[in-house]
């Protein structure tokens, strides 16, 4: 149990960092917002999985566990940067609006 305690410590530590980058790195107010609130959802689906996976006795179970947990972080992953890919290329397109207008 000991290595999987400092496993999901390394993993809280690598969350808070990318939380905090993400929302500092927006360019953005709706990309703020966006970031801020697929965070806390994040972090809300994170702890859950986590709260299961050691509620579960048995490493056969855990394992068994681990496939779905896998296959939700990697689609909460993919929605998150697809999502973040089109509010700034929104936002280009906007300011890119904005510049054609004053040159006409």
């Amino acid at each position: 149990m000991k290595i999987e305690t400092y496993l999901l410590l390394a993993v809280l530590i690598f969350g808070i960092f990318k939380t905090h980058r993400a929302v500092r790195t927006s360019q953005s107010p709706q990309e703020r917002f966006f970031a801020i609130r697929a965070s806390a959802f994040t972090w809300l689906v994170g702890i859950i999985l986590v709260v299961v996976f050691l509620s579960l006795s048995k490493v056969t179970h855990q394992i068994v566990f681990l496939l779905p947990a896998f296959v939700i972080v990697i689609t909460l992953v993919k929605f998150w940067q697809n999502s973040r890919a089109r509010l700034r290329q929104e936002r280009e397109e906007r300011v890119n609006l904005e510049r054609m207008k004053r040159a006409n």
